[in-house]
């Protein structure tokens, strides 16, 4: 397991830290997360918090949003752990987008997946926190990598077995970038698992740009979504090159 220095400058390096434990299927999660540092406080709904703040641009900065757990890593964590598409995790090849606090690729790393959690380079040394924190206490295949979308993919692991990014798709102007990563990532083969909010920011034209760059995708149906996210307001998209 390949972790990078857990050394955090600006609003990652706030000592304010919350601590939680996550149950993903049969695993359990030990996540820390900044809500301080990230913008969302205690008496915010997170997932309406980023709402506000697209609408409203100039109140604050969105580079920071990695630093907390958001709804759709839960929601999309936990459609994956009791569905693998592979029918196994085990020895499965992941490369996951946005990893924020982590929480959708370390527990597919319990699960046996071999994981590289991607994002932003002054998000991944929390994301790296994370894994160690969760690798004391089990054996993870895993590794924490800077990446930003649009770059050529450089030292990636190439042609994964599964893609996946949890609200990944919230500001418009940075989805031809995810575009492009996600089509210089993928292989023929690979599954990509997209889980995201519904907030009204374009998510039929990012679906669309998609499959201009040749994938088809199909959204998962509710039912198979946990009980408490079936309401309409998550989605998750299952996409693969044509």
């Amino acid at each position: 397991m390949a972790v990078v220095p857990f050394r955090v400058s600006g609003a990652a390096a706030d000592q304010s830290l919350e601590q939680r434990l996550f149950q993903i299927g049969p695993y359990t999660l030990f996540i820390k997360q900044n809500p301080k540092g990230s913008g969302a406080y205690h008496n915010q709904q997170l997932d309406d918090m980023i709402s506000v703040e697209l609408e409203g641009r100039s109140k604050a900065p969105l580079n920071n949003v990695g630093l907390v757990v958001w709804q759709s890593a839960f929601v999309l964590a936990d459609y994956l752990i009791a569905r693998p598409p592979f029918r196994t995790w085990r020895d499965v090849s992941v490369i996951e987008l946005g990893s924020g606090t982590g929480v959708v690729g370390i527990s597919l790393a319990m699960a046996g997946a071999r994981v590289t959690l991607t994002d932003l380079p002054h998000i991944t040394p929390f994301s790296a926190h994370n894994l160690s924190l969760n690798a004391d206490k089990h054996s993870l295949d895993a590794q924490v990598m800077p990446y930003t979308w649009g770059e050529p993919s450089g030292s990636l692991p190439e042609a994964p077995d599964v893609i996946v990014g949890a609200d990944v798709v919230y500001e418009q102007e940075h989805y031809a970038a995810l575009v492009s990563s996600l089509h210089m990532l993928a292989a023929p083969h690979t599954v990509v698992y997209l889980s995201y909010r519904l907030r009204g920011r374009g998510e039929k034209e990012f679906e669309s740009m998609l499959a201009a760059k040749g994938f088809t995708g199909t959204h998962i149906s509710e039912d198979q979504m946990h009980e408490e996210y079936r309401e309409g307001a998550y989605k998750i998209l299952r996409a693969s090159k044509l």
